[in-house]
């Protein structure tokens, strides 16, 4: 199987071993079920290839994330879908293992370990918060001042820039 990916065959794979071996998910022998599972079937290669195109995805949000700063917000849209695409393989492997009732998958790429999640905070009523529990974040607003010095409006502590000239590039 190349790096394409099918889950459905992959499961499909799965649930025929279930059929024909059923004694393999009864026995209880996890080194047996994983070795079943890569020798009869494309799981350890559909995962391999779930690991290639989350650590993909990952580098290029990464290389989006480095680039939000010049890009702005289209920057930050293209590392969110690349974070996105990482979580979706993410969920993909997940779902794939618990399917086949494994906790752990050794590859060569990475391991895959299913573990124990972490208790999240959830906020139910912020105004019930005690204040030392609200964190208040101070930052000048650009928007705004550019908008009052332009009106001739002075603003202590800043000042407009000289423009710089620019080249714009656009795809045919």
């Amino acid at each position: 199987m190349p790096d394409r990916l099918d889950p459905t065959f992959v499961r499909t794979q799965i649930e025929h071993l279930r059929i024909t071996h059923p004694g393999i998910w009864e026995d209880g022998d996890e080194q047996l079920l994983l070795d079943s599972l890569e020798g009869e079937t494309d799981f350890h290669r559909f995962l391999a290839a779930v690991v290639r195109r989350m650590r993909a995805s990952e580098g290029l949000a990464a290389g989006a994330a480095a680039e939000v700063e010049e890009l702005a917000a289209p920057g930050k849209a293209r590392q969110q879908r690349f974070e996105q695409r990482s979580e979706a393989m993410r969920a993909l492997a997940f779902r794939l293992m618990n399917h086949a009732e494994v906790r752990k998958v050794e590859l060569p790429l990475a391991t895959l370990t299913i573990k124990a999640g972490v208790p999240k905070v959830i906020i139910t009523d912020e105004a019930a918060l005690p204040e030392d529990c609200i964190r208040i974040k101070r930052e000048p607003n650009r928007v705004l001042i550019k908008e009052l010095i332009s009106q001739g409006v002075p603003i202590r502590g800043a000042e407009l820039s000289n423009a710089e000239p620019t080249l714009a590039v656009r795809p045919r």
